[in-house]
This record gives C-alpha cells, structure tokens and sequence, in this order.
C-alpha cells in the first residue's frame, strides 16, 4: 500500500506544482486568454484521442507500463513548455494530455485491484486515494505559489516552477521502476486490444448504470475544465499588487485539502443516505458554487466559493468511484477508468471550445454562466433514470 501511494503522490505532486500556474504560462510569454484556450484545446483533444487506446493498452499490456509512459510523455511535455515559441508549448500541452492518458487509472486500477483481492472495503480504498491525491496536490499547489513568487517577471516567470517539475517527474519515474511490479505475469495470458475492446463493450451493453455515469462525468469535465483553467487569470484580476501572486498557489493548495474533508465527509454520508442521491445533491451544489464564483469582488470571497466547489466535488468523487467500483468486472476495471476518464475530457473538450468565441469578445464571468447553467439543468434532468439505475445501492 505504501508504495503505490508514494508513487502515486509524487505524480500528484508534479501535477499540483503546475496548478498556480498553467493559467499564466502562455499570459507571462505575451500571449492572450484566446491562446490559452487553444492550449486546453490541445490538451484536451489529445486526452480525449487517447484516452480509451491507452486503457485498453494498460488493461492488456501492463499497467506500470502504461504508468512509466505517461511519465516519459510529461517529461519530455514539460521541457517544451521552457520555449517562447507558441507552436512548442502547444506541443507541450499536448504531449502533457498524452502523459495524462496513459497515466490515468493505472497504478490505481492496480492498487483497488490489490485491495480487493485483500477483502478490504472499497470505501476505504476510495478514501485513501482521495486524501493521498488531495495532500499531494494541495503540497505541490503550495509549493507551486511560492515558485512563482520566486520567478522573475515577464517571460521567465515559470521557468523555476518547470524545473523543480522536471525533478519531480523524474523522480517518480525511478520510484516507480523500484517498488512496483511488474504486472505482465507470465500465468496471466495476454490478450489483443480489440479483444479488451469487445469486452468493454459488453459491459456497456449489460450495464445501464455506466452509460448514466459516464454521460455526468462529462458534465464534471466541464465544470473542472472551465474553472481550473481560468481561475488563475480571474484572481490574478482581483489582486491589488504582483506581490501578492503568491496567493495563487495558496488558494490552488486551500481547495485541494478542502476536497480532503469532502471525501471524509462523502464516506460518513454513505452510511446514513443514498448513494444516487447525494452524488445528484453534491454536483448540483457545485454548478450553484461556479455561479456564485462570478460574484466575487476579493480574493478571500473568491477562496471561500472555489473551496466550496471543491468540498461538494470531493463528496462526488468518493460517492461516485465506490458506485462505478461496484458495477465493474476486475477484466475491463483500467478501460471503464478510462472511458470514464474519456468522458472528463470530453466535458472538458467541449468547455474549451465554448470558451474560445466566448474570451475572444467577452468574459469569463459570462462563460462561467453559461456552463453552470447548462450543467444544473442536464443533472437536473437525467437525475431520474440515473437514479433508477442504483437504486440497489
């Protein structure tokens, strides 16, 4: 257990660093909110590409390969992100969606896999990646702020933040080549990726419950994707000095441990009430949480809202991996993570597209609007036949 965790922080803590800053990379380099929109677009549309190619590649293949590729795939996506050239830090991002491909529900699918072998509850499981991802993340997120704060100003601001986030990479690329496995054993015969394709299907078909699930993962993607990516810009509006950019990396760190005490509180609300309900409950009140986010006039009013989005968020994530988890045959468990995860990034696609006419002459007061209000309304919807599907839960 400690060794998935450790390898799987470490990752989180590569992906935290960059939080404060992936909404001022392209801006510090002279570039428009417009381009930042392109950027997310390469990201992902890569992610979405190969989301599911690179499930099926872990399920079939091997899953700490899977894992090291998208490692190696973020290394070499975050040295492209040193350069001035705009078409070489598009590359980056887009190899970064590739890292985050083949790295998505790897080394977790292993870890519940080992888990479940144990006879070890899931929600414990659950709950123990939530918090050990949201530490990660709130550490590196920290860390990120204070990087910056130590960046010189103008086109290099980002430069030392890249660097400790090429160690870090590199770093979990060694611990994971030294504690976890390999997963090819040779009792386990192998199988062709159409063939694990077909078995995905099949789950599908018998399974209502994951097409449901699938479809409300693409309405989080929207959500995460059209605040993650412009919250930076937004805030970075409502500070008074560039001194105080420091405070990014504060409030990036702050939700992340908020998302923590929802996980906690996600596990203790399973035992009273039911599952459908308050996974519908929580990802209502987060679309609520981003409208409210447009009326913050101070960077306190703003943490207050954005880690109110993350607690509500945190509640989901825990009541909606247990619900997915106990649908799933251990065979297609690393493809359904991915599809699931094609959905995210499908929403998040598909926010990114929508933001791109909207920044261009308007606001990103407008575009927050506008997804929050969508998304209310299609959870509001198809709440009840989702509901119908669980209702053994």
């Amino acid at each position: 257990m400690v060794s998935y965790l450790s390898v799987l922080s470490l990752g989180y803590l590569s992906t935290g660093l960059f939080i404060p800053a992936m909404g001022l990379l392209l801006d510090s380099k002279g570039y428009s909110l417009f381009y930042l929109g392109v950027a997310m677009f390469c990201y992902s549309g890569t992610v979405l590409v190969f989301e599911v190619p690179s499930g099926l590649f872990c399920d079939a293949r091997g899953r700490r390969n899977s894992y090291v590729a998208g490692l190696v795939f973020l290394l070499i996506g975050t040295i492209c992100l040193f350069s001035q050239s705009l078409v070489v830090v598009l590359i980056g991002f887009s190899l970064s969606g590739l890292g985050r491909a083949f790295g998505s529900g790897s080394l977790d699918a292993l870890f519940i896999e080992h888990h479940l072998s144990s006879n070890r509850k899931l929600e414990n499981v659950m709950v123990a990646l939530d918090i050990s991802s949201s530490l990660s993340l709130a550490l590196g997120s920290f860390l990120g702020g204070f990087l910056l704060a130590k960046g010189k100003v103008g086109v290099h601001l980002c430069d030392l933040l890249l660097r400790v986030r090429l160690v870090l990479i590199f770093l979990d690329i060694c611990l994971v080549l030294l504690l976890i496995e390999n997963d090819d054993s040779p009792k386990q015969e192998r199988i062709k990726l159409l063939q694990q394709a077909s078995l995905l299907l099949s789950q599908i078909k018998e399974n209502r419950f994951l097409a449901y699930f699938v479809l409300y993962t693409g309405i989080q993607g929207m959500l995460l994707a059209s605040i993650e990516s412009y919250w930076q810009p937004f805030l970075k509006g409502l500070l008074t000095d560039q001194s105080q950019i420091w405070i990014l990396g504060l409030i990036g760190g702050t939700v992340f441990l908020v998302s923590i005490a929802g996980s906690l509180m996600g596990k203790v609300l399973l035992k009273r009430i039911r599952a459908s309900f308050l996974f519908l409950l929580f990802l209502l009140l987060a679309f609520v949480g981003e409208l409210f986010l447009t009326l913050a006039h101070s960077p306190l009013s703003f943490c207050i809202l954005y880690a109110g989005i993350y607690l509500f968020l945190g509640i989901v994530s825990v009541v909606g991996g247990v619900l997915l988890n106990k649908t799933l045959d251990s065979s297609v468990r690393s493809s359904a993570l991915s599809l699931n995860s094609l959905f995210l990034q499908i929403g998040g696609l598909l926010a990114t597209l929508i933001a791109l006419p909207i920044l261009k002459t308007g606001s990103i007061v407008m575009y927050w609007i506008l997804i929050a209000s969508f998304g209310f309304l299609f959870s509001i919807l198809m709440g009840r036949p989702f509901s119908k599907t669980v209702s053994r839960f």
